[in-house]
């Protein structure tokens, strides 16, 4: 297993919710969402989060359809994928499953209370934080 942290996204058209995990890749924690505006400025930013944050691997969570199916936003995370691959060669980047990822991450904002109009960000931020612990789990 590679030294440093790794980095889960859950990307997204305008939004993309980051978590990382601690250096023993065990538990993850939600970092933060960034707003933006073209992929080649969130790449630039996820390359700053990745010095930061000594990552040396980042996990993309891929949007499947329940039926197995890639639909479009699933192709659209895939060119992500290759663009992302290209300008931050030094990094390992993995594709994982994220079927109800969102799902789960709304049901766990609405028992804590927390308003629909307030969920939006927070809500990728914990959708990261699901797709990056279940990846961890899937590696014990």
């Amino acid at each position: 297993m590679s030294k440093g942290k790794y980095l889960g996204i859950d990307y997204g058209d305008r939004r993309v919710g980051i978590a990382v995990s601690d250096f023993d890749k065990e538990i993850s924690f939600p970092r933060d969402f960034i707003e933006y505006e073209t992929d080649a400025s969130l790449i630039k930013i996820l390359g700053k989060i990745c010095e930061e944050e000594q990552i040396s691997k980042i996990i993309l969570g891929l949007p499947i359809h329940m039926d197995g199916t890639f639909g479009e936003r699933a192709k659209k995370t895939q060119k992500f994928f290759d663009k992302l691959k290209n300008k931050l060669p030094g990094i390992e980047i993995d594709f994982f499953d994220e079927r109800l990822s969102t799902e789960y991450a709304t049901k766990a904002l609405s028992i804590q209370k927390i308003k629909v109009k307030d969920q939006k960000g927070k809500r990728d931020a914990l959708s990261a934080q699901i797709i990056l612990q279940n990846y961890l789990n899937s590696l014990s």
